[in-house]
């Protein structure tokens, strides 16, 4: 070993340069281990404010009323709003990832503007729809899918076809005005003429029968022109608290049931007071009485109940008649629909007409050879 102090003087002098160097990358090494943890908090607050608008834009998403639905390239969706599970009954698992034409029923594109589409339901059902397209572009301008923006029509094209229907009804109503009175006057000279026919005819007579079904025939030709300009004219309402029992008395009296067994069962509170027009509320009750007594076809029972509900009085009309079928009960307030071989389908129709010009509705509900029951919901009266 040499003992020659330049080589001791150098090796020391690199082992001091050496410790220098060593100190130098531990300082360096320290100063990188904490620059990252800087970086990781940073990424960790930017994954965490990504996260917060991803949320944000997902709450904004599903807050929309208007359905929403994304598609990638292949056709396949990729977002399906809350608002479009609404409309179109499937949640969005099940539409996720699925090619929008096998869900839906149709190309996903629809023409420039908004135009009255259709998207089938998870039922089955096309629901109207209008909708607008746009592409979905990334940030270099690429395009990666299309993203449809929708409402639902459903409810409003039920309003046109019932502003559509009044338009007809407020025409038919003109002509039925006019034609009523063309009919009812040489209506009037044949009921005139047949009466004086049948003076002239003595009780034996065979002629004296054909006159009375001439009578009759001309009676009820009178009834339905009666009943039609009923439904298409202006409804005039007087208003005046009226005692639901005395109502139900009232329509009772009037009624005829013939040679059918009926017992009528009247449960009506006694304090229970309208604020409807006496003679109309009579004529809806009657209208009711009428169809329930006719569904009865020997014997049976109809019972009226009176109640209260809030600002409002319920009077119920059951009856232990055939009944009807869904598709009966649903066309049960048309005008000009009707089950009965001789009835003009205006009764009810006139009947609901009345009762939501007094600001109330009329309900039915019905089983087939269950009977039915009808609910008059009115406004009550308040002493004051």
């Amino acid at each position: 070993m040499s003992n020659d102090p330049t080589d001791v003087q150098a090796l020391a002098k690199a082992f001091e340069l050496f410790t220098q160097t060593t100190r130098s990358l531990e300082e360096s090494y320290h100063r990188l281990e904490a620059r990252l943890q800087e970086l990781d908090k940073e990424l960790e607050e930017k994954n965490r404010e990504l996260a917060l608008a991803n949320d944000y834009l997902s709450y904004i998403l599903e807050s929309m009323s208007d359905g929403v639905i994304a598609i990638n390239t292949d056709g396949n969706v990729t977002r399906f709003n809350r608002a479009a599970s609404q409309v179109l009954g499937y949640s969005a698992d099940e539409v996720v990832n699925k090619p929008f034409d096998a869900v839906f029923g149709r190309a996903f594109a629809a023409p420039q503007g908004r135009h009255l589409m259709e998207l089938r339901t998870k039922d089955g059902v096309m629901a109207p729809v209008s909708e607008r397209d746009a592409p979905i572009a990334d940030r270099a301008g690429q395009r990666i899918g299309w993203v449809k923006v929708f409402q639902d029509l459903t409810e409003v094209e039920l309003l046109r076809e019932q502003i559509r229907q009044k338009d007809r009804l407020a025409a038919v109503g003109e002509l039925a005005a006019t034609v009523a009175h063309e009919i009812r006057n040489p209506l009037g000279g044949i009921r005139g003429f047949a009466t004086l026919l049948e003076k002239d005819l003595s009780e034996g007579d065979p002629r004296r029968r054909l006159v009375e079904k001439i009578l009759a025939g001309a009676r009820n030709l009178d009834d339905v022109v009666t009943e039609l300009l009923e439904y298409t004219r202006p409804l005039q309402l007087k208003l005046a608290p009226v005692e639901a029992g005395a109502l139900a008395q009232s329509a009772l009296s009037f009624l005829q049931t013939g040679e059918k067994q009926i017992d009528f069962v009247q449960e009506l509170s006694e304090d229970l007071r309208l604020f409807v027009d006496p003679d109309k509320m009579r004529q809806v009750l009657l209208n009711i009485l009428l169809n329930a007594v006719q569904s009865i076809s020997s014997h049976g029972v109809v019972r009226i109940t009176a109640k209260t509900d809030g600002d409002n009085g319920v009077l119920t009309v059951t009856d232990t008649g055939r009944g009807m079928n869904a598709d009966e009960l649903s066309q049960a307030f048309s005008p000009f629909y009707t089950t009965k071989e001789k009835g003009t389908g205006l009764g009810l129709a006139v009947a609901e007409k009345i009762v939501e010009g007094h600001g109330g509705y009329l309900h039915a509900e019905s089983q087939p050879n269950a009977g039915t029951s009808f609910s008059i919901v009115v406004p009550r009266a308040f002493e004051r």
